[in-house]
C-alpha cells in the first residue's frame, strides 16, 4: 500500500512539475524516489531519521536510505481516514494513543507490510528519544540490528571525538552491507556537494529577509521535514540553487507577490494533516517567514575533516544540548528577520520540542513578542480541532495587529 501510494505521488509530481517546474515540486519528487528505492530487490537498505542523521556518510555508499517517520506520515495528508485505520492497528497492539502519532503510524505499517526490507537501521538521540525506542521496535520485526548515535549535550573536543567514533563504527557495520569500503575521496566529495548546497539554500534564506518575503515559510518548513535526504547529492545543490533563482525572480519583478501584514516564525514540525492554518493565514496576511531548522543553523563542513565536520552537524542541531542553544536561535531569526511573533506547534509526544516551550515563551514575553502554543497532532486527526486551532489563531493574529 506504502509503495503504491508513492509510486502515485510521483507520477503526478512528475507532471506537475512538466508542466510547471518548481524546486519545491522537485524535491517532493526526490523524497518520492527515495522510499520508492527502498522496495527494490537487490539493494541494501539502510532506515535512518532523514533530518537529523548526517547523510553524506550514507551518500558515499550505494545504498537506499529509508525514513520510516517520514515515508509513513505522508499517508494522512491524503488519505487521513487511511492513516487513522493504520495508527488503531498500533493501538489495538498496546501501542498507547498517547505515543507519537509519527511513530503509532509507522508500527502500524510495519505490522501490516507495508514496509520495505531493511539491513541496518539508525536513530539519533538528539533529537527524537521516540525514535530511537521504535527503531528498536521494528528492528525485531526485521531481525536486523538496531543502532543509536548518541551526541553529547555540549560542543568541546571530547564530544566531537566521541561523535566521530561513533560514526566510524556505524560505517563499519555500512560497509559490511554494502559490501566495500568506505572511499575516504567520496565521503569527502559529498561534504563538498553539501556546502555548495548550503551557501544557494543561505543565499534564499537572506532573502526572505525582504518584506514581504520571497517563499511560502510554510513549504519551507514542511519540506526540511524531508530535504536533509539529499545531502551529500547533487541534486539538493540543483534544488537549492532552483529555489534561489525563483526568490530573485520574485525580487526582480518587482510585484506584490505575496500580501505580508504579520511576519511569523515556526517552531518545531507543521501538521501532516489537513488543516485550516494556510486558509487563516491567506485570509489575514501572515507569512510564515522562517522556521528554527530551516534557518541554515549549521556551519560549512571541512571536507578535509569529514568526520568531525558532521559530527559538528549533530552537535549544533538547534534541538541537541542545553536550551540556551536553541534559544540563541530563535532569538537570532527574530532579530534578523523582524518577526512579529512566534508559533510553536506543540504536539504532547514531543517531549524534544515541547519540554522548552514555557522557557522560550518566558524569554519572548521579556521581547514583548506575542507567542502562541498551538497544541495538535501531526497526523492523527481525531486529535485536531478545528474550531480550537481557528480560536488560537485569530485570537493570536490580534494580539499582533494590536501591537503595530
Amino acid at each position: 500500500m506504502l509503495r503504491k501510494y508513492y509510486e502515485n505521488m510521483k507520477a503526478g509530481l512528475e507532471l506537475q512539475y512538466e508542466k510547471k517546474p518548481r524546486a519545491a515540486t522537485r524535491l517532493l519528487i526526490e523524497i518520492a524516489s527515495a522510499v520508492i528505492a527502498a522496495y527494490e530487490e537487490n539493494i541494501p537498505v539502510i532506515w535512518t531519521s532523514w533530518y537529523s542523521f548526517p547523510m553524506e556518510l550514507l551518500a558515499a555508499f550505494d545504498v537506499a536510505s529509508f525514513d520510516f517517520e517520514i515515508a509513513s506520515n505522508s499517508l494522512p495528508l491524503l488519505e487521513p481516514d487511511t492513516a487513522v485505520d493504520v495508527m488503531s492497528s498500533a493501538e489495538e497492539e498496546g501501542y498507547s494513543p498517547d505515543i507519537c502519532s509519527f511513530h503509532r503510524l509507522s508500527v502500524g505499517c510495519q505490522m501490516l507490510g507495508h514496509m520495505p526490507h531493511a539491513d541496518l537501521l539508525l536513530a539519533t538521540s538528539y533529537f527524537c528519544d521516540g525514535t530511537a525506542r521504535i527503531n528498536k521496535v521494528i528492528a525485531s520485526y526485521h531481525g536486523k540490528e538496531a543502532i543509536t548515535l548518541d551526541v553529547p549535550n555540549r560542543i568541546d573536543n571530547d564530544s566531537i571525538t566521541y561523535v566521530v567514533k561513533q560514526l566510524k563504527t556505524i560505517t563499519g557495520k555500512i560497509e559490511t552491507i554494502a559490501g566495500k569500503k568506505l572511499d575516504i575521496d567520496k565521503l569527502r566529495e559529498c561534504i563538498r556537494l553539501s556546502n555548495r548546497a548550503r551557501l544557494a539554500y543561505s543565499r534564499a534564506a537572506e532573502l526572505q529577509k525582504l518584506k514581504p518575503a520571497t517563499w511560502n515559510g510554510i513549504t519551507a518548513v514542511v519540506l526540511s521535514q524531508a530535504q536533509d535526504l539529499l545531502n551529500g547529492k547533487l541534486a539538493q545543490e540543483q534544488i537549492y540553487q532552483a529555489i534561489l533563482d525563483e526568490c530573485l525572480n520574485k525580487v526582480v519583478a518587482g510585484s506584490k507577490h505575496l500580501e505580508e501584514n504579520h511576519r511569523v516564525m515556526w517552531l518545531a514540525w507543521f501538521p501532516q494533516q489537513p488543516t485550516v492554518v494556510n486558509e487563516i493565514f491567506r485570509k489575514n496576511g501572515v507569512n510564515v517567514v522562517m522556521g528554527e531548522r530551516t534557518y541554515a543553523f549549521w556551519e560549512e563542513k571541512d571536507e578535509r575533516n569529514p568526520w568531525e565536520a558532521m559530527a559538528l552537524w549533530c552537535l549544533q542541531y538547534p534541538y541537541t544540548g542545553h536550551i540556551e542553544q536553541r534559544l540563541a536561535g530563535i532569538e537570532k531569526i527574530i532579530d534578523e528577520y523582524q518577526i512579529d511573533g512566534v508559533i510553536h506547534f506543540s504536539t504532547d509526544a514531543c517531549r524534544h520540542t515541547c519540554a522548552g516551550q514555557r522557557i522560550i515563551g518566558d524569554r519572548l514575553q521579556k521581547k514583548g513578542l506575542p507567542f502562541l502554543v498551538l497544541d495538535g497532532d501531526m497526523s492523527d486527526k481525531r486529535k485536531y480541532s478545528e474550531e480550537r486551532t481557528r480560536f488560537l489563531l485569530e485570537s493570536f493574529i490580534e494580539l499582533m495587529a494590536a501591537r503595530k
